[in-house]
């Protein structure tokens, strides 16, 4: 709170001399004065006549305080200032981060692949994981049926530019799918090919209420195809 006194008090100061020093000048109490009576006037009978006049003086005014020496002063203290309050919060959002990791927590790091076709949950990928996936440009295949999902909390969230994604579920395996997409086709299932244009679709599987092995799927995208299989 004591910062923030000293600022308003230090500007009050410099505002103050600044404001004395410009009516001390005959030319520029004169300006002043005229802008004031011109605003009165406009103010009371709407002359349009005096505008130009107004504006020109208006103008003036603007540059007599802005080149007065303590208004200057007024605002490099101001800038100086808050970069000074704000020096110590810009530092510490830049500074490192250690993190005190138990023995038994597992940590998981791999590199994201902006671009190029993606096999997810394929025999390589050693496993069902949640994902959270960032790309630009390529087609991303999740092959479902290669992995033992259980439980119903399991979500996969994909958002690319541009390029298909192809689902492929296991007999057993419900889905609920939602797809935020500018330009595509969805083909889910059995149902009639669905054209996508700039909409978002959410759609279940028939059980996935009731099922104890289910998975959701988040995909946004610009362009692209959706398609859903039952392997």
């Amino acid at each position: 709170m004591w910062k923030i006194q000293i600022f308003i008090f230090v500007e009050a100061v410099l505002l103050t001399l600044a404001a004395i020093t410009i009516l001390s000048i005959d030319f520029s109490r004169f300006v002043v004065l005229m802008v004031l009576f011109l605003l009165l006037l406009y103010y009371y009978f709407g002359k349009q006549k005096a505008n130009f006049l107004l504006i020109a003086l208006s103008v003036l005014l603007f540059f007599i305080v802005m080149l007065n020496p303590f208004v200057i002063a007024a605002i490099l203290f101001a800038v100086v200032y808050g970069l000074l309050i704000a020096y110590p919060y810009m530092y510490k959002e830049n500074e490192a981060v250690v993190f005190d990791v138990e023995e038994d927590t597992k940590i998981r790091q791999e590199k994201t692949r902006w671009i190029g076709d993606l096999q997810h949950f394929s025999k390589q990928s050693r496993g069902y994981r949640d994902l959270n996936v960032i790309r630009v440009f390529g087609n991303d295949t999740l092959h479902l049926e290669e992995v033992a999902i259980c439980n119903w909390d399991n979500v996969v969230i994909i958002r690319k530019g541009f390029g298909n994604t192809k689902i492929i579920l296991p007999i057993d395996l419900e889905l609920h799918l939602q797809i935020n997409t500018l330009y595509g086709d969805l083909k889910f299932l059995d149902l009639p090919v669905r054209k996508m244009r700039n909409e978002t679709i959410d759609i279940e599987t028939a059980h996935y209420r009731r099922s104890h092995r289910s998975i959701k799927i988040v995909l946004v995208g610009i362009v692209g195809d959706v398609e859903v299989i039952r392997a």
